[in-house]
């Protein structure tokens, strides 16, 4: 019976252009919408398929994740600062041809500058990044206080803290805290000083208790702080006065812009290290090697003793058994001659109580006064009966006390593992010999 070959998908194949492998599905799905969208509109397509939503970059792919690239951000900021304060200082020379408003564009500290627009714009950056983080912390597993929550609060500070480069919103804020005070407290300059101290220590405090497993946040969130701080006691007016010398505004200006660039910094960092951990890409802190030693060697105490605990009993069962033995052989001895022959016992170990004595010398006694005279069969097989209890006895206490986990191997089964088949056999044949003895 003969078929018809369909060469139908072969021609196809022959005439379709090649595509690459990560785009099959794309053009399936676009060959799907093409039969339903008419032909007028599918040829309309005007971008390919990279301007996809699967095709575009993610927000998590701006985070610097190698060194070189971090590294790259960091020489970009410092540049930048360094650009800025050196047009600060050079705009005393440029009066004459800048101008009162070329001045104010230049200076370092002071509404309508680039640093206040610099500052502006890494705050705003700030706050995408604590987005991010917030992003990427609520899903992790151990979190079960909701501790993620702490950075979507700190991008709304962050947005506040870059209108206020832009806009004079502590002023308004100082306003409103002298109208809350009456009376002398409201004449008081440090009471606004005080509570940013405050503000910001508790901030600070809380960011550190967040930060602590990364090493470079938790040190530029240190950084910050002070730079926050001392910006704070230069506002003071007894500071004013006494750095007047020195220029108080270009200081303040500075300790403001290496503060904001710190906790961009800050954040990147945080960011950068939440990211690694999440994809499995840090390696966790191995403790230090002495307590590492010291517990595998409580460990091997402990197997020790485990393993003797063990071999114990099994060692004590194998000497009773040679003993049941080696009584029977006597008591069948004295049936057949009539008279009782001293046996040799065997060199056991010096660790007999005093109750094994002392029965050992009645029966030795009870033994020397029936072998006065000749014993009748019914003796001999009740000796016998009394005998064979004794063992069954002794095997019943053997196999009590070498009721262990069944998990644990014993010794003899990682010898047995060891033998060869030859080696078995043998042991075997001695098994059945002993059985048959006894």
């Amino acid at each position: 019976m003969s078929f018809r070959r369909n060469d139908a998908r072969r021609r196809r194949l022959a005439i379709d252009p090649v595509i690459p492998a990560g785009v099959d599905q794309c053009v399936e799905s676009d060959r799907e919408r093409e039969k339903t969208v008419p032909s007028s509109k599918s040829q309309s397509r005007h971008y390919a398929f990279g301007a996809n939503r699967r095709c575009q970059a993610k927000t998590t792919d701006l985070i610097p994740k190698r060194v070189c690239a971090y590294l790259l951000v960091v020489l970009g900021l410092l540049a930048m600062l360094w650009l800025i304060t050196f047009l600060a200082r050079q705009s005393n020379q440029w009066s004459v041809y800048l101008g009162e408003s070329g001045m104010r564009l230049l200076s370092i500290r002071g509404q309508g500058s680039l640093a206040s627009w610099f500052s502006s714009f890494l705050l705003i950056i700030t706050g995408m990044a604590s987005l991010q983080i917030y992003a990427l912390r609520k899903h992790r597993c151990d979190d079960y206080r909701g501790a993620y929550r702490l950075w979507g609060w700190m991008a709304a500070i962050l947005i506040l803290a870059s209108i206020n480069c832009v806009s004079d919103l502590t002023g308004v804020l100082g306003n409103l805290t002298s109208r809350m005070f009456v009376g002398d407290y409201a004449n008081r300059a440090w009471i606004p000083f005080a509570l940013k101290l405050v503000a910001l220590s508790v901030l600070t405090v809380r960011g550190i208790y967040e930060v602590r497993a990364s090493l470079g946040s938790l040190l530029l969130v240190v950084f910050v702080w002070s730079a926050y701080v001392a910006a704070i006691v230069m506002q003071y007016p007894a500071t004013k006065e006494a750095l007047a010398d020195l220029g108080p505004n270009t200081m303040l200006g500075n300790c403001l812009l290496f503060g904001t660039t710190g906790l961009f910094l800050a954040h990147l960092t945080y960011a950068r290290y939440v990211f690694l951990d999440a994809h499995g890409l840090i390696k966790l802190r191995v403790k230090s090697k002495k307590s590492s030693v010291a517990k595998n060697v409580e460990a091997n105490d402990v197997s020790n003793s485990e393993s003797h605990s063990l071999v114990a009993p099994l060692v004590h069962s194998k000497e009773k058994t040679k003993e049941d033995v080696q009584e029977v052989i006597s008591v069948a001895s004295q049936s057949r001659g009539g008279k009782s022959h001293q046996t040799k016992q065997p060199k056991s170990k010096k660790k007999r109580n005093k109750q094994q004595t002392q029965a050992s010398s009645k029966s030795a006694k009870k033994e020397r006064a029936v072998s006065d005279r000749d014993k009748s069969p019914s003796e001999i097989l009740k000796e016998m009966a009394e005998a064979s209890r004794a063992k069954e006895k002794r095997r019943r206490e053997d196999l009590e006390a070498s009721k262990v986990d069944q998990s644990i191997e014993s010794p003899e089964m990682f010898e047995s593992v060891k033998m060869s088949k030859s080696q078995r056999r043998k042991q075997r044949k001695l098994k059945k010999q002993q059985r048959r003895a006894a």
